[in-house]
């Protein structure tokens, strides 16, 4: 998938998993959670791509090609271990971690939770770019910073939900690219060959792309016709959660 289509894929994710929330009887999402969690979510869909220093969040992030590079080469390269689910459950790991990063300003009783808004304030700057709501980095820094500093000031409660948040759009991606013809090594660093036996199957080659990559590549190529219309259908759904959560919001607020 394209960068533009992993955000838009992680920002209807999150409006699904937001949606669907308290009929399995978890905790439901108030409309700041939705709407905000939206872009995050958007943002760290594109995440996985740090392993490839032409990406856009490389591109994106201060020395990001650099690490981009880092990565890529601790992690074997582009869809390798950062498109894996040891990586989900890396990413998930280090946000709750984040969480216990905190900030108590002179005079106050509470701390803000100043951790979780660094991970907001990245992956809002970069899903706002990527998704042109914004035209260029350092206007998509702004909001993303502002954004993050509005909930860690005045909802410093509102961060429970970031790791979920982050790993839903992690995995978004994954599922993503899995449905083009490249695949994603789910199980890296396990890297399994196909069986020579089964080696001229077209089948399983389709299946099967690559050494420890697994594909549904009902998408075909990234950046095909049907990737588009997926996404302007998960475009729309996005825009008609962000729209419920919006007008709940206003009526809460009128209340």
């Amino acid at each position: 998938m394209m960068g533009t289509s992993h955000a838009i894929s992680g920002a209807a994710a999150w409006g699904a998993v937001t949606l669907i929330a308290p009929t399995m009887g978890w905790a439901p999402v108030d409309p700041i959670g939705v709407i905000t969690g939206a872009a995050v979510c958007a943002g760290a869909a594109l995440l996985p791509d740090m392993d490839h220093p032409s990406s856009t969040v490389a591109a994106g992030l201060p020395g990001g090609r650099v690490i981009a590079g880092a990565v890529g080469g601790l992690t074997g390269g582009h869809r390798k271990g950062m498109h894996s689910l040891v990586a989900v459950l890396g990413v998930m790991i280090a946000a709750i971690a984040l969480s216990f990063v905190t900030w108590t300003p002179a005079g106050w009783q509470t701390p803000l939770a100043l951790g979780p808004a660094i991970a907001a304030a990245v992956c809002i700057a970069v899903g706002t770019k990527c998704v042109r709501l914004v035209r260029g980095w350092v206007a998509s820094w702004m909001v993303g910073v502002a954004a993050a500093a509005a909930m860690m000031w005045f909802f410093p409660d509102e961060f429970g939900w970031l790791p979920a948040c982050i790993g839903v759009g992690y995995l978004a991606h994954l599922v993503g690219d899995t449905l083009t013809t490249g695949g994603v090594p789910w199980l890296w660093p396990v890297m399994m060959r196909r069986p020579a036996a089964l080696r001229r199957m077209p089948l399983v080659r389709q299946l099967w792309p690559r050494k420890g990559s697994f594909a549904l590549p009902l998408l075909g190529n990234a950046g095909s016709r049907r990737e588009w219309v997926l996404s302007l259908a998960l475009g729309v759904f996005a825009l008609w959660i962000l729209g419920r959560a919006g007008a709940e919001l206003l009526g809460s607020l009128s209340a």
